[in-house]
């Protein structure tokens, strides 16, 4: 359920060619790259999220707005 929503907050965003593998969450907004990976840890779960861009500024926005949502 956790990538799925993941899925769905990239799209929400504008993120281009979104990709779903098991846990993992990929998608692309320009030049930047961001995933979000889920992970089962003790009955809950644990989320990791990470975007990558030569754009500093852009690159806190899109990580920001997706902590937001989840």
């Amino acid at each position: 359920m956790c990538a799925v929503k993941g899925k769905s907050i990239l799209k929400s965003l504008g993120f281009k060619s979104v990709i779903k593998n098991g846990s993992y969450v990929y998608g692309n907004f320009n030049s930047n790259r961001a995933i979000i990976k889920c992970v089962l840890v003790s009955k809950k779960t644990f989320v990791y999220t990470a975007v990558a861009g030569a754009d500093v500024k852009l690159v806190e926005r899109l990580r920001n707005e997706i902590a937001w949502k989840l």
